[in-house]
């Protein structure tokens, strides 16, 4: 259903009204869809129809959205929220889901701060990152951010940049509170002019961010780009269509990166398209943009580039810029030691093999490095550095600080949180207090219950997750525009900070006659790494471009087996491990080898099993319609073959 006459247009210079009537609330199934509404690990997502901004046979519509943005408005003006910032990327009809949200703040008296005239789009780290800086009052992005091009999604976040915590169940719940009321009595929410004074296009952090990044990115590894780019070095950027380009030229000019041109730097999909220039779309199936997904990086055209000699590595972005990963070229002689350490390698020509990773691997790598640049900067002792990532990210990202441990005394200290980047930044915000307090010894504990000590200045090395997305902190506290506000990190995912420390080791690789494949074995060597096997199986539960009835059905079959299976694996926690094995092997397929059981607990987000030499978790995605298996251990065959047990319970 699309309204026979739309309710308002779309950057009008006049005021507007939607009217929500008991006829329509019953037509439109906004109580059904009001009913489910809630913000996720990364907000909230959805399908819309990229034909019409109005459709309500989609979940995700102008109708819908003004529902979630008056709510938030209502609870901003209620708290004494005066300010909020509005930003997106490029899929169907974002920039008419800013304009919609900024009339109804400022209609409710909020200004609101958009990106400058000819800026259209807004990176989610620089959404993050300008709301702490330009110190509003929070803030949102319109991104669904690797998700297919046909979903729509929004992220609102705090003041501090930080996704929202409790305000997110606050705003669901005065969703349904409005509906009820519009199902009753009517509801109407009123617009601003699209040129309404409290509406500016002010936002602009981008100078002050690209200073932080020096900070973050050590000066000797910015230094290894130049000498690189005048022998030939070439890394291509792949934005996927996305919002990452625009923003990415200015900070590459900031730090005297040259772009194109015989600079060492080039970006690919550079254009925008609302459709992400069909990326991921493999035999008739969109598998999204996740450039951590093989329909991906296989498929944007990275391997005839290194094979023709265009570049040296290839990276990419997806188009929010939250996530990341690259395609990587190695001697023809390292395949077979490489595929035997877990990477994964195709064939390119006599001389050379592809070498791809996935997100845990490149982190490995970072964090080595960045260890290895503190340690040369005199800097790893003189603060608290944090490793940190969720439960099931690789846990050879924490090895390289406890061995590092236990080889220097460097006193690094691992934490981890459950999935979403949310939790990093609750963990960063507790640190900072405590450091505002003077505490003398920072502290935080996990969702089991452990607490760790940090030391009186934590810092955060790094906080990654294995889906793709990071962030770094620098060695010295962010400070905001007016001085009012302190940062230790990034309160969101940061590919341009990963993509830029990425470039500059790929650089220093290519200065010495190395690849990454070869830098990888060697660090494996180095910290005499035990969790090198990882893999994550994705069980699709619904085909969410279904619409109308057919989607009902679809997802009640799915969300069926979601909570069936979810439910199983939760009843094992806190059980002893002879009976958790026991209830395993009574629903594992005949003859699996089932290794010792030695802990089960939850982890925030899933249950978490330790076996003997591996770990799993189960996990039902926020994001997608997907239950999630994850496993990583020190033999690939078991890994390999235990995972696809598991996802085969007879439940």
């Amino acid at each position: 259903m699309s309204a026979a006459t739309p309710p308002f247009e779309s950057f009008a210079a006049a005021e507007a009204e939607i009217q929500y009537t008991p006829e329509f609330i019953e037509a439109s199934g906004l109580a059904e869809w009001a009913a489910g509404f809630k913000l996720g690990t990364a907000g909230y997502r959805d399908l819309l129809d990229p034909a019409d901004f109005f459709s309500t046979e989609v979940p995700f519509n102008a109708f819908s959205v003004a529902l979630m943005v008056e709510s938030r408005a209502r609870l901003a003006v209620a708290a004494g929220l005066q300010s909020l910032h509005i930003g997106g990327e490029v899929r169907p009809h974002t920039q008419n889901f800013i304009d919609l949200a900024a009339r109804i703040y400022a209609a409710h008296g909020l200004r609101v701060h958009l990106r400058p005239e000819g800026e259209r789009t807004t990176p989610i780290w620089l959404s993050s990152f300008g709301v702490f800086f330009d110190e509003l009052d929070g803030g949102e992005n319109f991104t669904a951010s690797h998700s297919q091009s046909y979903k729509g999604g929004w992220k609102p976040m705090a003041a501090s940049g930080g996704q929202l915590m409790e305000m997110a169940g606050m705003i669901a719940d005065k969703v349904r509170d409005l509906v009820t009321v519009a199902a009753t009595d009517g509801l109407t929410i009123r617009l601003a002019a699209a040129d309404d004074p409290l509406i500016a296009r002010d936002f602009d952090p981008v100078a002050a961010y690209t200073k932080v990044l020096k900070q973050v990115v050590p000066a000797k590894l910015l230094a290894e780009i130049p000498p690189a780019g005048a022998v030939g070095f070439r890394a291509a950027f792949c934005t996927e269509g996305g919002s990452m380009a625009p923003t990415a030229r200015r900070i590459f000019a900031d730090l005297g990166i040259g772009v194109g041109d015989g600079g060492p730097v080039f970006f690919t999909h550079e254009e925008e398209s609302d459709t992400y220039h069909g990326i991921g779309i493999l035999d008739g199936v969109n598998h999204g943009v996740d450039p951590g997904k093989w329909q991906v990086y296989k498929h944007v055209g990275a391997q005839d580039m290194l094979r023709d000699g265009q570049c040296d590595v290839f990276f990419i972005w997806d188009p929010d810029g939250d996530r990341f990963n690259m395609v990587t070229v190695a001697p023809a002689a390292l395949a077979a030691e490489a595929a035997a350490a877990g990477l994964e390698v195709d064939p390119l020509d006599d001389q050379s093999c592809l070498v791809f990773f996935k997100p845990n691997q490149i982190y490995f790598m970072l964090t080595a490095l960045k260890i290895a640049s503190l340690q040369e900067a005199g800097e790893l002792r003189d603060y608290n550095w944090i490793v940190a990532t969720t439960y099931p990210t690789s846990m050879s990202i924490g090895e390289v600080a406890t061995t590092c441990n236990e080889r220097t005394g460097a006193g690094l200290r691992t934490f981890r949180v459950p999935v979403g980047f949310k939790y990093f930044a609750e963990l960063v915000e507790q640190l900072e207090q405590q450091v505002q307090d003077g505490a003398a010894l920072a502290r935080a504990t996990d969702v089991t219950g452990v607490a760790t000590e940090f030391g009186p200045r934590p810092r955060l090395l790094i906080m990654a997750e294995e889906s793709g997305g990071a962030a770094m902190g620098p060695a010295e506290p962010m400070v905001s525009r007016e001085g009012n506000r302190t940062s230790l990190a990034a309160k969101e995912k940061d590919a341009m900070q990963i993509g830029v420390m990425a470039l500059c080791l790929a650089a220093r690789l290519h200065n010495s006659g190395s690849s990454f494949g070869a830098y990888y074995l060697a660090l494996l060597a180095e910290y005499d790494t035990r969790y090198r096997f990882y893999e994550r199986r994705d069980i699709t539960l619904f085909d969410e471009a279904l619409k109308g009835a057919e989607r009902r059905a679809a997802q009640e079959a799915g969300n069926a087996r979601k909570v069936a299976t979810v439910e199983f694996f939760a009843a094992l926690e806190g059980l002893a491990p002879n009976e958790v094995a026991e209830r395993l092997l009574a629903r594992l397929p005949a003859g699996v080898a089932l290794p010792t059981v030695n802990r089960v607990f939850h982890a925030g987000d899933g249950t978490f099993i330790e076996f003997e030499g591996l770990w799993f978790e189960l996990r039902a995605s926020g994001t997608d319609a997907v239950l999630r298996f994850y496993m990583e251990g020190r033999d690939q065959q078991l890994v390999a073959e235990l995972n696809e047990a598991l996802t085969r319970l007879e439940i």
